[in-house]
């Protein structure tokens, strides 16, 4: 298990599944990005047979951060 996480805004709870998808960028999203850097995560991800997801985080400085949780398989 891989887990990246920041101290941002967070990604609201209806986005999770779609900033997966390219092109996309979470509602809240400032600055730069064209929105492929998580759909590309995604298609290494799937590859390996592994999941991708965004999950619940613990409040940092009053923002309630962003965590990408990575699970590959295990080697055979």
């Amino acid at each position: 298990m891989i887990e990246v996480r920041d101290e941002g805004p967070g990604i609201a709870p209806d986005e999770r599944d779609r900033v997966f998808h390219r092109f996309t960028r979470g509602e809240r999203a400032v600055g730069g990005g064209t929105g492929l850097g998580l759909a590309i995560a995604r298609w290494v991800v799937d590859l390996h047979g592994g999941r991708i997801a965004v999950v619940d985080g613990p409040t940092t400085n009053g923002h309630p951060g962003c965590r990408i949780r990575v699970t590959l398989p295990g080697r055979s």
